[in-house]
């Protein structure tokens, strides 16, 4: 088991990283010990100098260099297949050493997680599923320490899921997943069973839904046949209720008895949660009480990393350590600082950052930031109430999409989005731009239909304009039958993502990019059936290509349909794409290296973007900036799956 993770410097063994996932200290002295023991191995013949040391007969370290000077360790509690943990450590210093180039340590420690993933994470998803009314979302509440809901039984609506909630126990995160139980979603359910380690199905325990749970048992046997299948039997202190012993020998499968209400029943239900997950996937639980293992988190939210100090508590827990870093040596700087801190390591690329002739003349001029799309929403209004029907995030930043809308309705009231106000006269303080914490509000106004784009200035105002407004017409014309009839659902208006990718994609999608389906992702929030179809259809046929234009072929769905679910599946983490460059590859500059990009790789990659004409190799290019081809290789990689070059040949 893997307990502590470390970057720390090859000769002083001073911690540039370090993140704690149990309780087990690797302090200092044990640093200086492990430092004597890998160079006493150095000095051993007949030893690999890989070799992993013993430290206080209690730490076994696994080790690897990275670019020469550090050393990442791998601690463990001696338990794990040597051969597995040396490849993990191996490859974690590799991809650290990548990630490097262009980057800071403050990059590193802040996507550490991200960087070594699976290397020290094992992850599992586990998912509930039941018919309305049996405590699903009930028994999750007692999972995560919350009271049941006030107001009695409130349906789960979606597509198929409801939330989705991250335990982290250590080195094992185990995300869960809540399936709305209703006939009209089941035909989806293969779609969110991809990648499902575990299926607890939920019964109240009376014999009528004991009944129905057999019929919902028989669809999941079919969508997912091979995944391990448990019953919870809830209600147990309800008088009507079925022993589960009773409901195991009806339905054929391993049955826990539960009260989903009774909160001194959590951490039982927890350990038995995360044993048969465990289990499922040939890992072993440490034996620790609960209170010392879990972590919990919603959706995406950070993990609560040691180190990092609570928002709540301003208290602050072991884990990750940001040190000086000296950026002309690689090495960690003598200097000691209060707090944390974090320095750019100088790459190549940017220690040959491009400069213009001496004679060239510089004129300072103002010259205003490159606008940057932060958010997109539709609103519609039922009985004078705003509602918005699509919101597209550009970021990960969060907003109250609600008060946005609910705002520009008010405003709408009084000055009229068309320059007319309610009463139908004009006005002449028509409202087009909203300011809202720091940003703009670009609004547009159709008959039906009003269309918010948040960002960041107004600098690209008159396109941007054009743009909504083309949305606007589509949409009316999408529409414009459905009114008569329409009774509130605002789900039948989902489709518009369709309209709205097409024309201001999440991301640039080429139909050379290789792509690739990654363990389920996020829950996706779409209640449409068109969407959810589309979505599940261009899912499942991943499987059977390569790139993103045999895609295309394959299906018989309109290429820009194909590629906004794509969007859509990348941005919630169900697929990933990839493209291949060579030295020989000849690459096209096609769009705008961003400000960030700019920032974490330095002037030289501007250059790099002008020298890219479509006719010389990725080789030659790099020959005339005079950085490394390993390096740029990899920024070239990112800046043709951000759509800045292309791949020509």
């Amino acid at each position: 088991m893997i307990h502590n993770v470390l970057l720390i410097g090859k000769e002083q063994g001073n911690v540039v990283v370090r993140t704690r996932f149990w309780k087990i200290e690797f302090q200092e002295k044990d640093i200086a010990d492990f430092l004597a023991g890998y160079r006493d191995i150095a000095l051993t013949q007949g030893l690999a100098p890989d070799t992993p040391v013993f430290v206080a007969e209690k730490h076994k370290v696994f080790h690897s260099e990275v670019d020469g000077d550090m050393l990442l360790l791998f601690v463990t509690d001696g338990r794990d297949e040597d051969r597995a943990i040396q490849y993990r450590v191996r490859e974690g210093a590799s991809r650290i050493s990548t990630a490097l180039r262009g980057n800071s340590m403050g990059y590193i420690r802040d996507n550490l997680d991200d960087i070594l993933g699976e290397l020290i994470f094992t992850r599992f998803k586990v998912s509930f599923v039941g018919s309305g009314g049996v405590g699903k979302s009930t028994l999750l509440r007692l999972l995560f320490g919350k009271e049941p809901a006030p107001g009695g039984y409130v349906p789960t609506i979606n597509v198929a899921v409801d939330s989705s909630e991250t335990i982290q126990f250590g080195t094992f995160l185990c995300t869960v997943w809540d399936f709305a139980g209703q006939a009209v979603f089941q035909d989806l359910w293969s779609f969110y069973f991809s990648g499902t380690d575990v299926i607890f199905l939920i019964t109240d325990s009376s014999f009528r839904n004991v009944m129905q749970t057999k019929s919902l048992l028989r669809t999941i046997k079919k969508e997912a046949p091979a995944v391990p299948l448990f019953i919870l039997a809830n209600k147990q202190d309800l008088p009507e209720s079925m022993k589960a012993e009773k409901i195991k020998r009806l339905l054929g499968a391993p049955t826990f008895p539960m009260v989903a209400t009774d909160k001194a029943r959590r951490e039982e239900f927890i350990r038995l949660m995360l044993e048969v997950a465990a289990k499922t996937v040939g890992v072993t639980l440490p034996d620790l009480p609960i209170s010392e293992m879990i972590t919990v988190r919603r959706g995406t939210e950070d993990i609560a990393q040691p180190g990092a100090v609570d928002s709540k508590t301003k208290e602050s827990v072991s884990g990750f350590e940001d040190v000086p870093y000296d950026t002309t040596t690689g090495t960690t700087a003598s200097t000691s600082t209060s707090g944390s801190s974090s320095t750019v390591v100088q790459t190549t690329a940017q220690q040959d950052a491009y400069t213009p002739p001496a004679e060239q003349k510089m004129v300072t001029a103002a010259v205003q930031e490159r606008t940057k799309i932060l958010h997109l929403m539709v609103i519609v209004q039922l009985d004078s109430v705003p509602d918005v029907v699509t919101h597209v995030s550009y970021v990960d930043e969060e907003i109250d999409q609600n008060a946005i809308a609910s705002l520009i309705s008010a405003l709408d009231s009084f000055g009229g989005i068309d320059g007319r106000s309610a009463d139908g006269s004009t006005a002449t303080n028509a409202l087009e731009t909203i300011e809202h914490e720091g940003n703009l509000v670009m609004v547009e106004k159709s008959k039906n239909f009003v269309m918010a784009l948040i960002v960041t200035n107004d600098s690209d105002e008159d396109d941007q304009r054009g743009m909504l407004n083309s949305i606007l017409i589509e949409l009316e014309q999408k529409f414009q039958n459905v009114w008569d009839k329409w009774n509130g659902d605002i789900s039948v208006f989902e489709t518009s993502i369709f309209d709205i990718l097409s024309v201001a994609p999440l991301r640039p999608i080429s139909l050379d990019y290789i792509v690739r389906a990654r363990e389920a992702g996020r829950p996706l929030p779409f209640k449409n059936r068109e969407v959810g179809s589309a979505i599940v259809d261009v899912l499942s046929a991943i499987e059977h290509t390569d790139t993103v234009g045999a895609l295309v072929r394959s299906l018989d769905i309109p290429r820009e349909k194909i590629l906004v679910c794509l969007q859509i599946l990348n941005h919630y983490g169900w697929v990933d794409f990839k493209v291949e460059i060579s030295p020989n590859s000849i690459l096209k500059k096609i769009g705008v290296v961003s400000e960030e990009t700019e920032k974490a790789y330095g002037q030289a990659v501007i250059k790099f973007v002008d020298l890219c004409d479509g006719q010389t190799s990725l080789e030659d290019v790099v020959r005339k900036i005079n950085v490394s081809l390993q390096a740029m290789k990899f920024v070239a990689t990112k800046l043709v799956l951000d759509g800045v070059l292309e791949v020509v040949a």
